[in-house]
C-alpha cells in the first residue's frame, strides 16, 4: 500500500491549492482527513455543494450538552477541497482522530477526579523558526512562506512542511503531549485499517504538526494499541450549522484559527491578480465611508506594495505589503483608517448557509422542549401571554423569555411594563423565520438556553466598553435569574467605574442600578452585592460632585441637573438612608458654589426646599439674589429654569417668590427681554396647560403684595396653629423621605 501524508494548515489557502493539485497528481483510492469519526455522520448527510461555506459541524455529548466541539470549514479549507474532490470522483473517505465518544468521556472523568493532563511548557515552536527567518511572528512567517507564495510543484511544497515539522518535533514537545500521542495513535490506526480494507493508494490530510508522526504507522502499531484500547465512552451527536468569517479566527475543534479569512478567500478566487483587485476593493470601502480615494492612489499603492515584496525577496505581494501600502498612500499614515479594510475585507462579514433540514442543534432541541413544556405556540399571528410571577410556572416562563432576550432572539417582547407590586407580565410572541436563524446562530454559546445566555453575557462583558450596555444587561440577567453572571457584570462595572473620573457617568450608572434594585422585589432577587456596589459608587459621587459642577457649559449643566434630581429622588426612597446627610451637605456646597452653573444651583435650591432643608423664607432670599439687578439676566434665567423644572406650583402658592420673579421680568429692558424670551418659554413650556393658564391669570393681576409670604413662610390667620402645623409637616417628611427634617 502506498501512503502519502499532506501536512496542511487548517483553513490555509495555499494548503488548499496545493492539496487539490496533489490529489489530481496522486489519484488516491482512499482519503483520510484529520477529524473525529463522529464528523462522518454529518459529512455523509449531504453533498458539500448543497452547503454555502463558511459552515461548521457541531459535535456534542448527548449526556452532557456542555461538552461540544466545533469543526469549521471555509471554501479554501484543504479538508473541504479534499471532501469535495472525493464526492466528485466517487472516492471513499473517512475522518481519523480521537473519537469524541472517548474524548468527552475522558474529559468527564478528569473533571470528576479534578485532574489535569500533564502539559509541557506553553510554547509555539514555530516562533523559533520565524525568529531565525527574521520575521516578527509565526503567523506572519507561515502565511508568507506557505500560504501566499507559489511553489514550483506540490511535492516540494509538502516536503518542505514535513522537514520543518520533523525538525521541530525532535526539539520541542507539543503543549498537549499526552492527548496528541493518543490522537496520532488513532490516526495511524486509520491508515492500518485502510490497508486491511484493501486500499492501494491512501492519502492522509492532517495538521502539519502531526504529519511526521503518521509516517510511523508500521513501527508504532504495538504502542498505539495500548493507547487506544479500553477507553471510556459516551454517546455523541453532530449537526451542521452556519459559520462566519469572524468565527474562522476562533480556536475550535481543530485548535486552529486564521487572522485573515477574507484575504484567504480573496486569494482562493483571484490568485493571479490578487493585489490589484484587493487595492481596488479597498478603494471602494474607503469611498463608501466618505474617504476620498482616486485611481492614482490605487496605482501608487500597488507600486509601493510591489517594491516592498521585492525588497523582502518575495515573488508575490502579500497582505502585509498591501496593508503597509494602504496605510502610507491611501490613509496618509493614519493606521486607524485601516480598520475599515480589516473589518470589511481582511476578515469580512460573510456568513454561511445550511439547509434547514440538516440543522438540529442541542440549543434548538432545548428550545423546542421548553416551548412544549410552557405551551407556547409558533404562531405567525401575534399572541399575548399573561404570566403570574407568583406561581412557579409563570416565573419559569418569564425566565425563559428573558434568557431569549439576552440572546437577542427576536421572538417575544414585554408589553406590560414592570412596576413595584405588579406580579404580572404580558408578553407578546410572534414567530418568524428569523427566530430559527438566531437560535442556530447562538448555538455556539451553549447547548441549553440558560447556558447559552450565561456564556453570551460573558462574551458581551468582555467586548463591551459601554457602561449603559452593561448595566442594561445586568437588568436582564437579574430578571433571567442568571445569578453567576451577575457577579461577572458587577466586576465589569467596578472595573469600568474605577478607571473613570467622569462623575456624570457615575451618577447615570448609580441611577440605573438603583432602578434595578428597586424593581427586583417582585422576583425576590437577592441584591445584596448590588447594594454594596451602589454604596461604593455613591461615596465616589458624593465626594466628587461639587467639583464636577464647577465651570461647566450649559448643555452639560442641563444633563447634570437632571441626573442630580433623579439621584435625589431615588436616594430618599432607597436603603441607602445613611448617605442622606452627606448628600444634603454636598447639595448645599453646590448651591453656594462660586462660578458654578446657575441652572444646577437653581435645581439644587428647589430640591433642598422640597426636601424641607431650606425654608420658603430662605429660598425667597436666595431667589432674590439670583434675580437681583446686578446679576447677568442670562444667568438669572438659567437659575429660574433650574428652580422651576419639574413643578410650577410654587409660583401659585408662594407669592413672595412670585413677586420677585414678576419684578425681575419687569426690570428687563426690551432687548434683554427678547434675548431671554426663548429660554423662559422653554422653562414654562414643559408645564401642564392648566399650570400655564393659572400663571397667565396671575400675571394679569401683577404683583400680589397683600398675600406675600411673611417671615415664617405662609400668611397666618387668627385660627392658624403654627406648632401643630410644624408637627404635621415633620411626620409627613419622615413618611415621604425616610429621614429627618433638615430645616435651615
Amino acid at each position: 500500500m502506498e501512503v502519502e501524508v499532506l501536512g496542511i494548515r487548517h483553513h490555509g489557502v495555499g494548503s488548499a491549492i496545493n492539496t487539490l493539485k496533489r490529489l489530481d497528481e496522486f489519484k488516491p483510492d482512499f482519503i483520510i482527513i484529520e477529524g473525529p469519526q463522529e464528523l462522518m455522520q454529518s459529512l455523509q448527510q449531504v453533498e458539500l455543494s448543497a452547503l454555502t461555506p463558511p459552515v461548521a459541524i457541531l459535535a456534542y455529548s448527548e449526556k452532557n450538552l456542555q461538552d461540544s466541539h466545533f469543526y469549521p470549514f471555509a471554501k479554501f479549507s484543504p479538508e473541504w477541497q479534499a471532501i469535495e474532490y472525493a464526492q466528485r470522483n466517487s472516492i471513499n473517505f473517512t475522518t481519523a482522530d480521537t473519537p469524541l465518544k472517548h474524548y468527552f468521556a475522558l474529559q468527564e472523568e478528569e473533571q470528576k477526579k479534578q485532574e489535569i493532563p500533564p502539559l509541557s511548557v506553553h510554547h509555539n515552536p514555530l516562533e523559533e523558526i520565524a525568529k531565525l527567518d527574521g520575521i516578527s511572528s509565526s503567523e506572519v512567517w507561515w502565511n508568507e512562506r506557505f500560504e501566499e507564495q507559489p511553489y514550483e510543484d506540490t511535492e516540494s511544497y509538502f516536503k518542505a512542511i514535513m522537514e520543518v515539522m520533523k525538525a521541530l518535533r525532535e526539539t520541542y514537545i507539543n503543549e498537549d503531549y499526552v492527548r496528541n500521542e493518543q490522537r496520532e495513535a488513532f490516526m495511524r490506526e486509520a491508515i492500518r485499517k485502510a490497508k486491511i480494507d484493501g486500499y492501494k493508494k491512501v492519502l492522509f490530510i492532517c495538521g502539519a504538526w502531526h504529519a511526521p508522526a503518521l509516517l510511523q504507522y508500521k513501527e508504532k502499531k504495538k504502542d498505539d494499541k495500548a493507547l487506544i484500547t479500553k477507553l471510556p465512552k459516551t454517546k455523541v451527536n453532530s449537526s451542521w450549522i452556519p459559520w462566519s468569517n469572524q468565527r474562522l479566527s476562533w480556536h475550535s475543534g481543530y485548535g486552529a484559527g486564521i487572522e485573515s479569512p477574507g484575504w484567504y478567500e480573496h486569494l482562493w478566487k483571484y490568485r493571479e491578480e490578487s493585489a490589484k483587485r484587493w487595492l481596488s476593493y479597498s478603494a471602494k470601502v474607503f469611498r463608501k465611508n466618505k474617504i476620498d480615494i482616486s485611481t492614482a492612489h490605487i496605482i501608487e499603492a500597488y507600486h509601493l506594495a510591489d517594491a516592498l515584496s521585492l525588497m523582502r525577496f518575495k515573488t508575490n505581494i502579500g497582505i502585509h505589503e498591501l496593508d503597509e501600502a494602504i496605510i502610507s498612500v491611501m490613509c496618509m499614515g493614519d493606521t486607524i483608517l485601516l480598520n475599515y479594510i480589516r473589518k470589511e475585507l481582511t476578515i469580512g462579514n460573510k456568513i454561511g448557509k445550511v439547509p434547514a433540514d440538516l440543522s438540529t442543534l442541542p440549543l434548538q432541541m432545548d428550545f423546542e422542549t421548553k416551548i412544549k413544556k410552557y405551551r407556547f405556540s409558533k404562531s405567525e399571528e401575534e399572541k399575548a401571554y399573561t404570566l403570574d410571577l407568583r406561581t412557579d410556572r409563570g416565573l419559569q416562563k418569564s425566565l425563559f423569555l428573558y434568557q431569549l432576550s439576552i440572546l437577542s432572539v427576536p421572538w417575544g417582547s414585554l408589553k406590560a411594563v414592570r412596576s413595584k407590586g405588579n406580579f404580572k407580565e404580558v408578553w407578546s410572541l410572534k414567530w418568524t423565520p428569523e427566530v430559527e436563524f438566531h437560535i442556530i446562530d447562538k448555538a455556539i454559546w451553549g447547548n441549553t438556553v440558560d447556558l447559552a445566555a450565561a456564556k453570551y453575557v460573558e462574551h458581551i462583558v468582555q467586548i463591551s466598553s459601554s457602561m449603559k450596555e452593561i448595566v442594561h444587561l445586568l437588568d436582564l440577567v437579574l430578571l433571567a435569574q442568571l445569578f453567576d453572571s451577575v457577579k461577572t457584570i458587577i466586576k465589569a462595572i467596578e472595573t469600568l467605574t474605577s478607571q473613570s473620573y467622569d462623575v456624570h457617568l457615575l451618577i447615570s450608572t448609580v441611577i440605573e442600578l438603583m432602578d434595578i434594585v428597586r424593581y427586583s422585589d417582585v422576583r425576590k432577587t437577592d441584591t445584596q452585592e448590588l447594594n454594596v456596589l451602589i454604596d461604593n459608587l455613591l461615596v465616589r459621587v458624593i465626594s466628587n460632585l461639587s467639583m464636577a459642577c464647577y465651570g461647566i457649559d450649559e448643555d452639560v449643566a442641563s444633563d447634570f441637573a437632571k441626573n442630580i434630581s433623579s439621584l435625589h429622588e431615588r436616594l430618599i426612597r432607597m436603603p441607602q438612608e445613611e448617605m442622606i446627610p452627606s448628600w444634603i451637605e454636598t447639595l448645599e456646597d453646590i448651591a453656594q458654589l462660586e462660578e458654578g452653573s446657575f441652572l444646577i444651583q437653581g435645581t439644587v435650591h428647589r430640591i433642598l426646599l422640597d426636601f424641607g432643608h431650606y425654608t420658603p423664607a430662605y429660598i425667597a432670599i436666595e431667589f432674590s439674589k439670583a434675580l437681583s439687578i446686578g446679576q447677568d439676566p442670562l444667568q438669572s434665567a438659567q437659575w429660574i429654569e433650574g428652580f422651576l423644572k419639574g413643578s410650577v406650583t410654587i409660583l401659585n402658592v408662594d407669592n413672595t417668590i412670585w413677586n420677585i420673579l414678576y419684578q425681575w421680568v419687569s426690570s428687563l429692558d426690551e432687548e434683554q427681554f427678547y434675548n431671554l424670551l426663548p429660554l423662559l418659554r422653554r422653562s414654562f413650556s414643559k408645564f401642564s396647560q392648566k399650570d400655564r393658564f393659572q400663571i397667565g391669570q396671575k400675571a394679569q393681576k401683577g404683583l400680589d403684595l397683600q398675600n406675600s409670604v411673611v417671615e415664617h413662610g405662609l400668611e397666618q390667620g387668627d385660627d392658624f396653629n403654627l406648632q401643630n402645623a410644624q408637627r404635621a409637616l415633620d411626620i409627613t417628611v419622615k413618611l415621604l423621605y425616610r429621614g429627618e427634617t433638615y430645616a435651615k
